[in-house]
């Protein structure tokens, strides 16, 4: 890294799930300080980050906690609009669509959204996260996930993917 080139940090948004597994994977592909992660939980850190990444983890959970912590997902919305990477994996995903469909045990009024990117994310499409599952794969034996499946929108018709 030269003198002049500062590094860039990553925020991770730590209210719930897989935020230290972000981390540690976005840490791992550089050996200099070139970038560097820090865990989000309030409004004002937000300041000092170049980008975020919106963990997986439980959306619900995520919610409720942004929802509870002040003036958190307005923040996020603020950032996200003015045009500093940002990126959502699998919960995280969630909270970053504009409109969500499905239903949670625990949330009367609809998920609590993010929002940013022009998606309908289909929550529990495929059954809650108790129908997810592990088993093993040929070559190379290795664990595999499944969380939900994969879904191909055709037109107006949302249909789990073929395969």
């Amino acid at each position: 890294m030269s003198s002049n080139t500062q590094p860039i940090t990553i925020g991770v948004l730590a209210l719930q799930g897989a935020f230290e597994e972000h981390q540690r994977s976005i840490e791992s592909i550089t050996s200099t300080n070139l970038i560097r992660t820090t865990q989000i939980r309030t409004p004002e850190q937000l300041a000092n980050i170049d980008g975020i990444i919106l963990p997986g983890g439980e959306s619900t959970a995520m919610g409720l906690i942004g929802d509870s912590t002040t003036g958190l997902w307005d923040a996020l919305r603020h950032f996200i609009r003015s045009g500093k990477p940002t990126w959502g994996t699998c919960a995280g995903m969630i909270l970053l669509a504009e409109r969500c469909v499905g239903t949670s045990a625990v949330i009367t009024e609809g998920q609590s959204l993010i929002g940013g990117v022009d998606i309908l994310v289909c929550r529990n499409y495929f059954g809650s996260q108790i129908s997810s599952f592990e088993m093993g794969t040929p070559a190379p034996p290795r664990p595999a996930v499944s969380i939900e499946g994969l879904v191909d929108n055709d037109d107006d018709h949302v249909r789990p993917f073929p395969g």
